[in-house]
């Protein structure tokens, strides 16, 4: 890959309180958040209903804290199957999100899929003007023996 470490690290969620945190972080929700600052509304948040869906968001604040709350309402009850991953642009002279990012994503995603990792939500993070630019996928495993 070009953009992305190849070694990509799934966590799983330790109860609801974590998951509520984790999405306070993702969605940079609280503004007293050491990581939100005036580039955070740049942050773009993917929502995927298939690996085509190419749909990229930005929000303010108050839409940001409306979606985390809507969406940790309706995923709480399944954390036991519920994880997120981190993945890391190694590159320290890349900061901005670009098209070949996006590509090498939705190649990342397809590979999630295959391991029965479903993407629910994925945010780019590239408000951290010295942070190399990463996103977040919260992922749903589904059994496929069950």
């Amino acid at each position: 890959m070009m953009y992305f470490n190849n070694d990509i690290k799934i966590h799983n969620f330790k109860n609801e309180s974590d998951f509520n945190s984790c999405l306070t972080c993702l969605l940079r929700t609280d503004s007293a958040q050491r990581w939100t600052n005036d580039l955070t509304s740049k942050n773009e948040l993917f929502t995927l209903g298939d690996p085509t869906d190419t749909g990229v968001f930005r929000f303010k604040l108050d839409t940001r804290k409306s979606i985390k709350e809507n969406f940790y309402k309706q995923w709480k009850q399944d954390i036991n199957h519920l994880y997120f991953s981190r993945v890391e642009c190694p590159r320290d002279d890349i900061f901005e999100w670009n098209e070949n990012m996006h590509k090498e994503m939705q190649k990342i995603v397809k590979d999630m899929m295959c391991k029965h990792y479903y993407p629910i939500l994925i945010i780019v993070h590239n408000d951290q003007p010295r942070d190399s630019c990463h996103f977040h996928m919260v992922l749903d495993y589904i059994d496929p023996d069950q």
